[in-house]
């Protein structure tokens, strides 16, 4: 996969047909759940992180992990189950459920069910997103969303200048029509993404959206040094440092530049 406008059909991203007299259900390759996160949206979160991205960041020790051993298959019902018993504390902060990744528009279908499920319960929906995946599933998608977490970390400037429109740039378009609010997400991995010309190029295509509440810059954060060790191929990612602070307040100012808030 390349961030086409279709997903590969797996048979965990399918409808499985239910018994007789039983309601219809879906089933997600779900990787780890947070139950009182915060960060990915206002308040406390319920976050739920799935499996499988088409994309192939070098800063991203998850590659190929749509296949690994410690998947598990979770079914909306299930899920919903587990996030009522956290309602009061979402309700009480602000907060409500987040799907992030990988690539939450991977399984965008199981996505838009769970959260049909949430408003159904009064919660407040986030989906956090590179903008890859199943694009023709992401208006519906995004009816069913309260709050869109783009995430710029491996996002390339030049496609969205692509002609025609590539992937992004057709999410980017899809994603100004809906009058969403946005907040974008920007994980600075020196060497990779902290070039002034391309966080410039960030900071403008972030200025073209004008339901944009919030830009969050924060240094990439290395995994578990053995978790790395084992995930990751990269040996240069292993013993990467995170970004000095100076670096992170630079790349914060040139947002800013640009009338935008960014923590």
């Amino acid at each position: 996969m390349t961030g086409a406008d279709s997903v590969m059909t797996i048979p965990s991203d399918v409808m499985r047909l239910p018994p007789p007299g039983e309601p219809f259900n879906l089933s997600g390759r779900v990787h780890s759940i947070s139950a009182r996160g915060t960060g990915a949206g206002p308040g406390v979160r319920f976050v739920i992180f799935l499996h499988g991205c088409p994309l192939r960041c070098v800063h991203c020790p998850s590659k190929g992990s749509a296949q690994g051993s410690d998947i598990r298959l979770d079914t909306v019902e299930k899920l919903t189950d587990r996030i009522a018993q956290h309602a009061d504390y979402m309700r009480v902060s602000g907060g409500g459920v987040t799907v992030a990744g990988a690539e939450p528009l991977e399984q965008a279908e199981f996505v838009r069910e769970l959260f049909r499920r949430c408003r159904s319960m009064g919660i407040p929906t986030a989906l956090d997103t590179t903008g890859s995946g199943n694009l023709f599933a992401a208006r519906g998608l995004l009816h069913l969303t309260d709050l869109v977490v783009l995430d710029l970390t491996g996002f390339d400037t030049a496609t969205v200048q692509d002609v025609p429109a590539g992937p992004l740039a057709r999410f980017a378009s899809i994603l100004r029509q809906t009058d969403k609010p946005v907040w974008m997400r920007l994980a600075l991995v020196p060497g990779f993404n902290d070039d002034p010309a391309h966080v410039e190029a960030l900071a403008e295509f972030a200025a073209s959206f004008p339901d944009l509440e919030r830009v969050d810059v924060v240094p990439f954060q290395r995994m578990d040094v053995e978790e790395w060790q084992t995930r990751c191929p990269l040996p240069g990612i292993r013993t990467l440092k995170p970004a000095a602070i100076s670096q992170v307040r630079t790349v914060r100012n040139i947002f800013r530049s640009r009338g935008l808030r960014a923590d």
